[in-house]
């Protein structure tokens, strides 16, 4: 099905699978990807709890039992650390991390009806809508959080590798920045040599990650911890 379709077409005509496979031929472009997710946001928590979609509660545990290494680096089990929910959607990774008491987690989300639907969870100290991670996001300044996270973002359709250097950039040196990305995205884009880009520049390091993790019933992801220089 093609873009005009997808601009035309409801997506809770759709079954919770076919919704989640129509997301992936967006193309990446973000006004797409802003109409789709404004029609979808009222079914999307239904439709991928029916496709068994666990990245949000496995990202949050991953980030809970990353380790502090050094005497410099951020302290993760602190609940008052500063946490950036980038691609935010309807609020599920922020419920997670406050389910494993993090306290101060703000968010944000290119789709303004996904922001109203994260508000509802009340697990969000500010959220803000339109922000389109491909670009510089002027809501937020450099080296503004202890640490940001991105789960179901970095998938097939969506933002290319390049969208983790605004994470980066927002986030403090010796903090986090923690993705997921689907296993076909990584297979398919060039995310791999991004991150190896960005360790040559010194921007970040790798700190850990899992291979063929849990995601959704379709696929597992890979998971991504990277200490900002």
């Amino acid at each position: 099905m093609n873009t005009s379709t997808i601009q035309s077409q409801e997506t809770d005509e759709l079954s919770s699978f076919d919704a989640i496979k129509e997301a992936h031929t967006l193309l990446g472009d973000p006004e797409n990807i802003r109409q789709y997710y404004e029609k979808w946001a009222k079914a999307y928590n239904q439709d991928v709890s029916n496709e068994m979609y666990s990245g949000p509660e496995y990202i949050s545990v991953y980030f809970d039992m990353l380790p502090k290494q050094d005497s410099k680096f951020l302290n993760l089990r602190d609940p008052a650390i500063k946490i950036l929910d980038s691609g935010c959607g309807t609020g599920l990774v922020g419920v997670a991390l406050r389910h494993r008491g993090y306290q101060h987690i703000d968010g944000f989300d290119l789709s303004q009806n996904m922001v109203r639907e994260a508000e509802s969870t009340q697990a969000y100290r500010t959220l803000t809508g339109n922000c389109d991670m491909t670009q510089r996001i002027v809501a937020y300044q450099d080296n503004s959080y202890d640490a940001t996270i991105s789960c179901g973002v970095f998938t097939l359709g969506h933002v290319p590798p390049t969208a983790i250097e605004e994470m980066i950039r927002v986030t403090k040196p010796g903090g986090l920045v923690v993705v997921s990305t689907r296993k076909s995205y990584y297979d398919s884009t060039d995310f791999q040599s991004v991150y190896k880009r960005l360790q040559t520049e010194k921007k970040v390091t790798l700190v850990s990650y899992i291979m063929d993790g849990p995601y959704i019933a379709e696929e597992g992801a890979h998971y991504w911890a990277f200490r900002v220089s």
